[in-house]
C-alpha cells in the first residue's frame, strides 16, 4: 500500500483496489451534506492554476434516478445485509428521493472504510442537519450499534440567520470504533474553569467551538467546503500516534493530510476533482 499519496478518482473504487483490508488506524471524512447546493471555489485562490473565478467543485443534490436505482438494486443482490435491509428500511420509510440516492451512494463508502480500518481504529463522518439522522442509522447498521462512541457536536457560530428558525450554527461529527474497547484514544485536555479543579486540566467535552476559517486567514485555500485545521488537529491527536496512518477519501483542499503530515502521521488522499488534487497537492508540496 502506498502512503502518503493523493488519488484522483472514485473513492469506493480507489479504496477496493488499493487499500488493503485492516491497513488504517484513522479515517475522516467530510462528504457531501445532501445540502441541495453547487460548491465552486472562493474568490481569492492563489492554489490552482485555474484563473477563472468560481471552478465549479462538486454538485451536492442528488436525485432518485437511473444511476441510483442501478447502485441499489447492485447493493440489494450483493453480500452485505445490513447494508441491504437498511437501505430497504429507508425505501419503505422516505420513499424514492434524492435522500435515499444520497444514502446508496454513501453507504458502499462506509462499508470500505469499516474493512480497511485496524481493529484499533475509528472513523469521524462529518455531516449536518441534512442527513446526520439517516448517516447515524446507516452507520449503526454498518459497524454496529456498540461501537457508536460520541457525536461531537462542532459549534462554529458564523453564518446567516432566518426568521423562521433557530440559527443553524453547528455541525455533527459521528465518531465510531471499528471495535469498541480496542480502539486508540488520548483525550486532549484544556485547562479547568471551576474553583474546585483550580490550576488542573481536564478532558474536553463532545462539543467544540472552534471557529471556521476567516478570509484572511493563512490556511484558507479557497475550498468551498474547507474545515479548520484546529478541527483536525483535535481528532487526529486524540485519536492516533504519531506513524499511524490516516485516510480522507473526501480530501478536498488536504486540511486531513497537512495536519497529519505535520503531526508525524502518514496519509491517503482521495477526491474526484481534479482541481481538488490540484489544490490539496500544492499544499502538501507533492505537484
Amino acid at each position: 500500500m502506498e502512503i502518503n499519496v493523493l488519488y484522483l478518482g472514485d473513492n469506493l473504487a480507489i479504496m477496493r483496489d488499493k487499500i488493503p483490508d485492516m491497513s488504517v488506524d484513522l479515517v475522516y471524512l467530510d462528504p457531501p451534506f445532501n445540502s441541495k447546493k453547487y460548491y465552486q471555489t472562493l474568490r481569492g485562490n492563489k492554489n490552482s492554476t485555474k484563473t477563472e473565478a468560481g471552478v465549479k467543485i462538486f454538485n451536492d443534490y442528488w436525485t432518485w434516478n437511473e444511476n441510483a436505482v442501478k447502485a441499489f438494486n447492485d447493493i440489494e443482490t450483493g453480500d452485505n445485509r445490513h447494508i441491504a435491509e437498511a437501505l430497504k428500511g429507508f425505501r419503505m420509510l422516505i420513499g424514492e428521493c434524492g435522500m435515499l440516492a444520497y444514502l446508496v451512494m454513501i453507504a458502499p463508502r462506509l462499508a470500505q472504510i469499516r474493512r480497511i480500518l485496524k481493529t484499533t481504529g475509528s472513523v469521524y463522518l462529518h455531516c449536518d442537519q441534512h442527513a446526520s439522522g439517516y448517516l447515524r442509522l446507516l452507520m449503526d447498521a454498518i459497524f454496529g450499534s456498540e461501537n457508536f462512541l460520541n457525536c461531537i457536536v462542532w459549534c462554529y457560530g458564523l453564518g446567516g440567520s432566518s426568521p423562521r428558525f433557530w440559527p443553524r450554527k453547528h455541525d455533527d461529527i459521528l465518531w465510531y470504533a471499528k471495535q469498541t474497547g480496542k480502539h486508540y484514544f488520548e483525550s486532549v485536555k484544556t485547562p479547568a474553569s471551576s474553583k474546585k479543579m483550580s490550576g488542573q486540566m481536564k478532558k474536553l467535552p463532545d462539543y467544540w467551538d472552534i471557529p471556521t476559517i476567516n478570509n484572511m486567514a493563512r490556511e484558507r485555500r479557497g475550498f468551498p467546503t474547507q474545515k479548520p485545521e484546529a478541527l483536525l488537529e483535535r481528532i487526529i491527536i486524540s485519536s492516533s500516534k504519531e506513524g499511524d496512518v490516516i485516510l480522507d477519501p473526501f480530501c478536498g483542499s488536504g486540511t486531513t493530510l497537512a495536519v497529519a503530515s505535520r503531526l508525524g502521521r502518514k496519509w491517503i488522499g482521495i477526491d474526484i476533482s481534479d482541481n481538488a488534487i490540484e489544490i490539496a497537492g500544492k499544499r502538501l508540496n507533492v505537484y
